[in-house]
């Protein structure tokens, strides 16, 4: 029951953005709103408990997949870029993140942690394939910075829409190119 609500939160949040009401809530899941009490303090719980289970479920996944000592560091790499998050989870909460600023500060605070410390264990397990000479050395800082700046970008759909480009062709063109890069390789 509380994977349905967190989603059908974060449907709410997508479309009315902090101004959904338990009612509505209550009303998406054929519930009451005695029910949804007893799972939420309030409103900000709800949302906060929301935002967790979002960034949960990524971390989850990208975490098995770097931790699986089975695949070589490059496997890892790849296959941690090619597990693309969830668009609408993420951009429902992006796209209402100066509302979160305004009136849920702790709130704000807390997405912008998960979307910069995210990416930590990967750039980790890149500067150990660059000290092991599996890879090409870079600035990790740089990197961060570039993937970071580029992941806000490709979560706010005015930019998606304004280049007509979906999130996952998005996503997966920025993997290839920080994958592959730009200069063509002999085969």
């Amino acid at each position: 029951m509380e994977n349905k609500m967190y989603l059908t939160i974060l449907k709410l949040f997508a479309n009315k953005g902090i101004r959904f009401t338990t009612e509505d809530l209550a009303r998406e899941l054929g519930t009451s709103k005695r029910t949804i009490y007893s799972y939420f303090a309030n409103k900000d719980e709800m949302l906060e408990k929301t935002i967790d289970f979002v960034f949960r479920e990524l971390i989850t996944s990208d975490t098995e997949i770097l931790q699986n000592k089975e695949l070589g560091i490059q496997e890892r790499i790849k296959l941690y870029f090619e597990n693309i998050p969830d668009a609408y989870s993420l951009g429902s909460i992006i796209q209402h993140m100066e509302e979160l600023r305004r009136h849920c500060p702790n709130l704000w605070e807390k997405v912008n942690h998960y979307l910069d410390t995210t990416w930590d264990p990967l750039l980790h397990l890149i500067e150990e394939g660059m000290e092991c000479g599996e890879l090409e050395p870079v600035n990790t800082k740089i990197l961060k910075l570039m993937i970071f700046q580029t992941q806000k970008t490709l979560l706010d759909y005015e930019t998606l829409a304004k280049n007509q480009i979906s999130f996952d062709d998005a996503f997966n063109a920025m993997n290839k190119i920080l994958l592959y890069g730009l200069i063509k390789r002999e085969a």
